[in-house]
């Protein structure tokens, strides 16, 4: 993987535990910074390995990592992306791509 398209610094997110009320009122917190390359699909699907991508969602491509998972988010700049799935990239252990949609501004408290 050549490091000079990994031209944005990115913030993967992790929510915390909420109340017993609501499970999912926990604040979200910045588990790594790490630089990524934003690649947005093109027409109205397309195909990683053997994941379909749909239309409206952006992707970025990381260094490997193991342990994110859906349950994460992450922050490009000003915006919000739920991580919807999570793939291999070239299958040697050497990139990660995160699948994503877009989170509504409003409900991106964090």
């Amino acid at each position: 993987m050549r490091a000079g398209t990994l031209d944005r610094r990115i913030q993967l997110q992790q929510q915390g535990a909420g109340s017993s009320f609501d499970p999912e009122s926990g604040d979200w917190a910045t588990t790594r910074t790490v630089y990524a390359e934003r690649m947005s699909p093109e027409g109205g699907e397309r195909f990683i390995g053997t994941q379909r991508i749909a239309e409206g969602r952006v992707v970025y491509r990381i260094y490997y990592n193991a342990d994110i998972t859906p349950l994460w988010r992450l922050r490009d700049r000003a915006e919000v992306w739920k991580i919807e799935a999570v793939l291999p990239g070239n299958g040697r252990n050497q990139e990660t791509i995160l699948d994503c949609s877009r989170v509504n501004p409003t409900d991106a408290s964090g």
